[in-house]
Order: structure tokens, then sequence, then C-alpha cells
């Protein structure tokens, strides 16, 4: 039907596990969630009027409005229904019901299979028009796109400095697109502790990779990746990935931050660069003279 949407409803079939899923769904903030007479679980985002009915057999139930809404709401509730069993989820379509404004132009033509129906899918139109809290909840994912390389991944975004590049004073847009987005914003010492610790971790992973037989230096390395948190080591690798021309080198005895990289710490924290990591190398010939007296050990130890 050229040039118009219907409203359809839909039955999918989930491997979701009704009481874990009540549970994860009552924990987020921007999800209204309670169980009807029924026993279904119902529930519906905040600013959303599409409503989404779980059973305990796991279909769930949902009548969609607007295809824009669609198709950011259906990540949404991927990302909250719980598997059973810790299986990998399953979304399966059962059934579809579909709502035709009438009269019916004279141009629509409606088509039944007797074995299988074809979906065929085409490329939204442009120029169609997007739901108001679609439009403002992809203004807010922009803008925290847009301030993460800003700030060169060092840090993540705070709510208000979000809320001044996109423009959005909708507090269920602004969580929303925070909450999915996964931006977690740490205070402010907080987010420096994490973000020296990533840069310099960063330094590590590019010295990991040049292969060097250093066995200080390896040990050190070791040192680093072990003693870092996952949030520690992916902010590190995001750096990596995105600019990797501000991981610090290892010089010698020390870890060289570049000055492109001090200076992007002052512009996003405000605050002086980090003082340099320092270490002591011993010769070499220590080292050896320092292994061969354990290897006599170890033999006096061990005979034969």
């Amino acid at each position: 039907m050229e040039g118009r949407e219907m409203a359809s409803q839909v039955i999918y079939q989930t491997n979701a596990e009704w009481y874990t899923t009540s549970e994860a769904l009552a924990s987020n903030p921007l999800v209204i969630t309670y169980e009807t007479e029924k026993g279904l679980l119902q529930f519906n985002f905040k600013g959303s009027r599409t409503i989404f009915q779980l059973s305990a057999e796991g279909k769930m139930q949902v009548k969609w409005n607007d295809i824009s809404e669609k198709k950011i709401l259906y990540r949404f509730v991927r990302k909250l229904l719980v598997a059973k069993n810790n299986e990998e989820l399953v979304i399966r379509p059962l059934k579809q019901q579909a709502w035709i404004d009438y009269p019916v132009p004279d141009s629509f033509k409606l088509y039944w299979c007797d074995q299988e129906t074809e979906f065929v899918l085409k490329k939204e139109n442009s120029d169609k028009p997007q739901s108001e809290f679609g439009i403002r909840l992809a203004k807010v994912r922009n803008a925290i796109e847009k301030l993460r390389h800003q700030f060169r991944f060092f840090r993540e975004p705070t709510a208000n400095e979000v809320a001044l590049e996109s423009a959005c004073i909708d507090s269920d847009a602004l969580s929303a697109g925070m909450i999915f987005a996964r931006c977690k914003p740490v205070s402010g010492e907080g987010a420096r502790w994490v973000a020296e610790k990533a840069i310099n971790l960063a330094g590590w992973l590019v010295f990991k990779q040049k292969n060097e037989l250093n066995p200080q230096l390896i040990a050190l390395t070791q040192q680093a990746i072990n003693n870092s948190s996952l949030e520690i080591m992916e902010r590190a690798q995001i750096i990596l990935k995105n600019y990797p021309n501000l991981a610090p080198r290892v010089n010698g005895s020390e870890l060289t931050w570049p000055d492109e990289t001090k200076k992007t710490w002052i512009e996003v924290f405000g605050y002086p660069p980090p003082a340099t990591q320092h270490w002591i190398l011993w010769p070499a010939s220590l080292l050896s003279r320092s292994y061969e007296s354990q290897e006599s050990k170890n033999a006096a130890i061990f005979p034969g």
C-alpha cells in the first residue's frame, strides 16, 4: 500500500524466562511494568504508547503503531528479555494482524498465499515522518558519539553535556539514549583515574605488539594487563582503535605520553596530565648472572 503505514499486531515466540525478565524490567527506570489478571507480564517504555505482553510460555504480543518507533523499541526489547538457562535469546514471529484504513484507495490490492507469505523489505522513504520520541532519542545517541570522539574516549560525557549537545530536554529520551549507548559517566577524580590507567595500558599494549625480547619490560607489560579491570581494558582498546597516535611510548625506563595526549588530557579534564611512569632497568649482565645463580641453586636442590 504505497505511501501508507499499516498498524500491525504481532505475536512472537521467545525463549524468555518470565520471572527473571520481570525482575530485569522492574529494575529498569525506563520501563513501566505490571502483571495482568491473566498472569501476563505487561510493559511499555516511558514516553511510548506501544504495549508489550509476555506470557509464561514465552509468547510476546505487541501492537506496533509506528514503523520508526518499532525499529528502535525492538532493539531495546531484545536487550531486556532474559533467555532461559543462559541460552541465546530467540524471538521468532508467529502471527501478524494488520489494520487497513477504510475505504482503501483504488490502487490497493491484497494477495493471499496458500503455503507461505513473502515479505519484501524496502528501503524506508527518507521523507516518511518519524515519531517525536524517536527523533529525540536519535539526537541523544548522536550527541553521545560526537562527545566521545571529542573527548578521545578518555571519559564518558555527563548527562548535562549530552543534553547541551543534543538540545534535548526530554529526561526520558535522555536517560534512554544514555542507557542503551552504555554511557555511564564517572565522577571527576574517578574518571581521571580510569583514563590514566587506560591510556598507560594502551601504551603497554602497543609495546606488546612489537614482540621485543626484554624480560623486564615484558614483565611490566604483563603486570599492567593483569592489574587492569575489564572497563580499563575496554577503554584502552577503544583509544587504540580510534586514536592510536595518543598511545604512550615505552622509551627505555619510562612510559612517555605524546604531547597531543597531554594536550587532550588538559582539554578534557582541565587538570595537568599525570606524572610520567618510571622504572629501573637492570643491566643484562646482572640479569644473566642472577639467572645462572638460580640455575645452580636448582641443580643443587634437584641433582641429576
